[in-house]
């Protein structure tokens, strides 16, 4: 690792940032969630559905059929 030789950015950006890897980390979570959220659409967001990583479609699939079976009727 070699830290920087140039105590700010030279181009205008947000804060003076360098950092431009991080982001993708942390939002690949979001995607988890939007599909936790689709899939407790089956039950009308009445159960939250469980739902592992990695989500698999095989996973989803499992989640969206205990939704059904377990829905009020």
């Amino acid at each position: 690792v070699t830290l920087a030789d140039w105590p700010e950015a030279h181009e205008p950006t947000v804060h003076r940032s360098k950092a431009v890897g991080e982001p993708p980390f942390p939002l690949g979570m979001s995607v988890l969630h939007a599909l936790s959220d689709a899939v407790a659409s089956v039950a009308d967001h009445r159960i939250c559905p469980r739902l592992d990583a990695p989500a698999t479609p095989e996973r989803v699939l499992m989640a969206i059929e205990r939704l059904r079976a377990a829905r009020p009727a």
